[in-house]
């Protein structure tokens, strides 16, 4: 595994990774469409925003982009190609970002999770402080749970 800075010829597959992850957790084809625009990520992005991404021999297999533009700091997006879960990308990846955060003073990172997501958010360490309505077709009581992460900073 190696992980490094996104470039901005990475726009596509990186979006083809998200996608690909989150259609993984059974949502339905048109609560996808919904989603679409939100889940792609917009080239711009990768000069707003530390986007890392990791590889395994040479191909991307997953990434994560971090805003320094809130307080505290944010995960944007992090994605792990359904075959490459489970294998460690995700948790390198949020240790990575941890760790850079921590190198540029920030003492925690927020996580605004997919209810799916939330048992991996927990088991690298993060610790749930809230939640906001996220109501989708066929679950009107979904929500986000809202996290956070401390990194080496504090």
């Amino acid at each position: 595994m190696r992980i490094r800075p996104a470039v901005p010829a990475d726009v596509e597959v990186l979006s083809r990774i998200a996608l690909a992850a989150k259609a993984s957790w059974g949502y339905s084809p048109s609560q996808l469409a919904d989603w679409h625009a939100e889940i792609i990520v917009p080239a711009e992005s990768l000069a707003r925003w530390f986007t890392f991404v990791a590889e395994s021999e040479g191909q991307a297999v997953a990434f994560a982009q971090v805003s320094q533009e809130s307080s505290p700091w944010e995960f944007q997006a992090l994605w792990v190609l359904p075959q490459h879960m489970h294998r460690g990308f995700g948790r390198a990846l949020v240790r990575h970002a941890a760790a850079h955060a921590a190198a540029r003073g920030q003492g925690v990172l927020a996580i605004d999770s997919d209810p799916n997501a939330e048992p991996f958010y927990l088991r690298c360490g993060a610790r749930v402080v809230g939640q906001v309505p996220a109501p989708i077709e066929g679950s009107p009581n979904r929500v986000r749970p809202q996290l956070i992460l401390a990194t080496s900073a504090t």
